[in-house]
């Protein structure tokens, strides 16, 4: 994509005063913040302020779900740490795949990057909607590897209708923006088979995410209140390991099931594209 001198300087500009806007609203730390201006900066050489605006869309719905009714998710257990500030293993793990997309289409300029880009970014905003919102559900989650047992909010694993409804809707919003912007080309069945895959894709993803949390994400347990956790430290005391590996944490769970639900849709993309 050819961008002008005068769009390079206004996205540059947009990119910093995110940038710097993110970091005064303690939405996110300074290594995130830079972290997430390099993946800003290459999906915009890469697809222009159509790809940008999907990036700021994604990073900025998540942090506001972060922050929303926080105390109420401190109080039983299942903040976002630092008080919801996002930091850069957690800007990358949600969009380093996007950042590879966007490498990609630098250089080999198709439409399958493109289609990794947005549905890369829909597999973390559903992931990110089915946590946040799941945790504010009235009803009690239970574990995706066993629906008959009944698990505590903010499980790892656990997953109610609610958050599930949420997931949903944010991939069908991401897909539906990408179409709107006009990423891929025009057609019916184009705008069918995209569709599909994103969402599907996505869905995909977030079940690969609980999955994974509920069986090989490292829980702790805390020495102090005996509480279940997934910090190493809790309580200022070294917590002892329950179950998963220690080497899995939430952040590479994140990434696992975003290139999970990535592949998915690109598969999809190519096996619908070849009989319609």
């Amino acid at each position: 994509m050819t961008i002008t001198l005068l769009e390079l300087l206004l996205g540059l500009l947009l990119i910093a005063l995110l940038a710097i806007l993110a970091i005064r609203l303690g939405a996110i730390d300074v290594p995130g913040a830079l972290a997430g201006a390099v993946i800003s900066l290459f999906t915009f050489l890469a697809g222009g302020f159509a790809w940008l605006i999907i990036i700021v869309i994604f990073f900025g719905v998540s942090s506001l779900l972060t922050r929303f009714r926080y105390d109420y998710k401190k109080r039983i257990g299942s903040a976002q740490e630092k008080g919801g500030r996002r930091s850069w293993p957690n800007t990358l793990a949600n969009g380093g795949i996007a950042l590879t997309a966007a490498i990609g289409e630098l250089y080999f300029h198709s439409d399958i990057f493109t289609l990794v880009f947005l549905a890369s970014i829909a597999a973390a905003m559903a992931d990110t909607l089915a946590t946040e919102i799941g945790l504010l559900s009235q009803s009690t989650p239970r574990l995706i590897t066993d629906l008959r047992r009944t698990v505590k909010a903010g499980t790892s694993g656990g997953i109610t209708g609610l958050g599930e409804t949420a997931a949903i809707m944010a991939s069908v919003f991401v897909a539906l923006v990408g179409i709107l912007l006009s990423l891929f080309s025009p057609g019916l069945t184009k705008v069918i088979v995209v569709f599909a895959a994103v969402v599907v894709g996505a869905m995909i993803g977030t079940c690969s995410d609980s999955v994974l949390g509920a069986t090989a994400q490292a829980v702790y347990r805390c020495a102090v209140c005996g509480e279940l956790t997934e910090s190493a430290i809790h309580h200022d005391q070294k917590t002892m390991l329950v179950r998963g590996s220690r080497l899995i944490e939430n952040n590479s769970v994140n990434f696992i099931g975003i290139i999970i639900g990535t592949i998915a849709a690109v598969l999809i993309y190519l096996g619908l594209s070849a009989v319609v």
